[in-house]
């Protein structure tokens, strides 16, 4: 049920005290967040990119007479989810593989996104070391029950977290779940994520997800991603055995599959470089090497299916 919104987001009480802040666009840097009313403070679920939208979170939690901000809990490592963790003044929690990344990335971002996005607002964008480093589960006793986050392995990145709302039956999941946008596995990896979503459909059949772009959704749209990426290995796997290494001609080949209309189609480029990667035995979370030609590769594939359409 929408209760409100901002310039950029509509907020959706998915159930009593837990809220989706929803993107209304979804794309590149446009993520979600969560709010959750932990009886004595509100845990926020993601921070987004920039500070103006971190300050539109903290606005929305007022607005909806939750509780002061306690606790920031990132679903990974990647800007749009964590550069605003500053704002809240509150501990905040990583996955340990999130967290190496941070380390790795807080002094060259967000400067090494400006050439690719010059457009956006990265006012106020900056990582900060998470207080909390979990390896594995962890339950969050509240007054309204019991929070569980849970690490399924590498998928979207190396070190994504569950945030699972048990007396809601709700999960928000980060970017392991894109609906109606298609997800991207740059520095993660494709097979693993396949396997990962697996095991989510599984595990929270009839709940409601929230991921990080896109709609509130369910399993269905696991299903969907899934079989996305099965396609994206068989397709790969196939033409690498035909002797093609090109990813945008291989994406050619694949095109949306069973994300047919979803936005940014053109990053299945990116996900057949990463397919390649997996394939060769690259370890999930390495960057491709060749980004300037795989973004210049996503441009002409746009060019390409939309001359088709």
């Amino acid at each position: 049920m929408g209760v409100g919104g901002c310039g950029w987001c509509r907020v959706e009480r998915v159930a009593e005290g837990v809220y989706a802040v929803i993107d209304v666009d979804g794309g590149w840097f446009r993520s979600n967040s969560g709010l959750i009313d932990a009886g004595r403070y509100t845990i926020v679920v993601d921070t987004q990119y920039n500070e103006r939208r971190a300050r539109d979170l903290e606005r929305l939690i007022g607005e909806l007479g939750l509780p002061r901000p306690g606790l920031v809990i990132n679903t990974h490592h990647h800007g749009d989810h964590a550069w605003g963790n500053h704002v809240f003044n509150a501990p905040s929690i990583m996955h340990e593989g999130a967290a190496k990344m941070v380390e790795l990335l807080k002094d060259i971002a967000p400067d090494m996104y400006k050439p690719f996005f010059p457009n956006l607002d990265f006012t106020g964008s900056k990582y900060t070391t998470p207080d909390i480093v979990i390896s594995g589960p962890l339950t969050i006793n509240t007054q309204n029950g019991k929070i569980r986050l849970k690490h399924f392995g590498p998928a979207h990145t190396v070190g994504d977290i569950v945030v699972e709302v048990e007396w809601a039956r709700t999960a928000f999941l980060g970017d392991l779940m894109f609906n109606r946008v298609t997800p991207l596995a740059l520095d993660g990896t494709v097979a693993g994520w396949e396997k990962v979503l697996e095991r989510l459909v599984k595990e929270y059949g009839g709940w409601r997800l929230v991921g990080g772009h896109g709609p509130v959704g369910d399993t269905e749209v696991l299903k969907k991603i899934a079989e996305y990426f099965r396609q994206i290995i068989e397709t790969t796997e196939k033409l690498l055995g035909a002797g093609v290494r090109d990813p945008l001609t291989i994406a050619l080949e694949i095109r949306s599959g069973p994300l047919s209309g979803w936005s940014e189609e053109e990053r299945v480029v990116l996900n057949v470089a990463r397919a390649i990667m997996d394939l060769e035995g690259k370890p999930p979370g390495m960057l491709a090497e060749n980004l300037p030609q795989l973004a210049m590769e996503m441009a002409e594939y746009s060019s390409r299916t939309d001359s088709r359409a």
